[in-house]
C-alpha cells in the first residue's frame, strides 16, 4: 500500500514540475521594445503573420505543443500570408530576447507585435485550452500586444 501512495506522489510532482505560472519574473515585458529584432529575425513583411515557434526539446511540453500546432493546422492554412518559424531559445537569447519559458509562441502580424506567450492554458497544452487559435481568428481583442506572462500553462523555465 505504501509503495502505491509513494508512487501517485511522486507521479503527481513529475506531472506538476512543468506546470505553473509561463513567465513569473515578467521577462515577457520587454518584448515590445524587441520588435525590431523579431522583425529582423524572422523578416516579417507588411500585411504578413508570422508565427514564431519557440521550442525546446528537452522540454516534455513540447511534444505537446507540437501536437497542439498540428491539430490547428488545418485553420491555420486559412490565413492568408502567414508563414512559421520555428526558433530556438538559444537563437532569441543571443538577439537579446528573452525567453522566459518553453514553449513559447510569438505573432506578428503587420510588423506588430500581437502575442507573446504559451500555446495554451492548462497542464496539457490541448487545442481545447487553445489561446493561440484565439488570437489568430482575432477572437480577442486587445489594445496592444498581449504578453501572456501570468496564464498558468505546460512549461519549462529557462535560465
Amino acid at each position: 500500500m505504501l509503495w502505491l501512495v509513494a508512487s501517485s506522489v511522486l507521479l503527481f510532482r513529475f506531472g506538476q514540475s512543468d506546470y505553473g505560472e509561463f513567465d513569473p519574473k515578467l521577462q515577457l515585458q520587454q518584448h515590445p521594445t524587441k520588435l525590431s529584432d523579431f522583425i529582423e529575425l524572422s523578416a516579417a513583411r507588411p500585411g504578413e503573420t508570422i508565427l514564431l515557434h519557440v521550442l525546446d526539446p528537452a522540454c516534455r511540453c513540447a511534444a505537446l505543443a507540437e501536437d497542439h500546432i498540428a491539430q490547428l493546422q488545418p485553420s491555420l492554412q486559412n490565413l492568408p500570408k502567414l508563414r512559421q518559424l520555428a526558433l530556438t531559445p538559444l537563437l532569441l537569447q543571443q538577439a537579446g530576447i528573452a525567453v522566459p519559458a518553453t514553449p513559447m509562441i510569438v505573432v506578428l502580424r503587420d510588423q506588430q507585435l500581437i502575442y507573446s506567450g504559451p500555446y495554451a492554458s492548462g497542464p496539457a497544452c490541448s487545442i481545447g485550452d487553445s489561446l493561440l487559435d484565439q488570437v489568430l481568428q482575432q477572437k480577442l481583442q486587445t489594445p496592444a500586444s498581449w504578453l501572456n506572462s501570468e496564464t498558468a500553462a505546460c512549461r519549462c523555465l529557462t535560465r
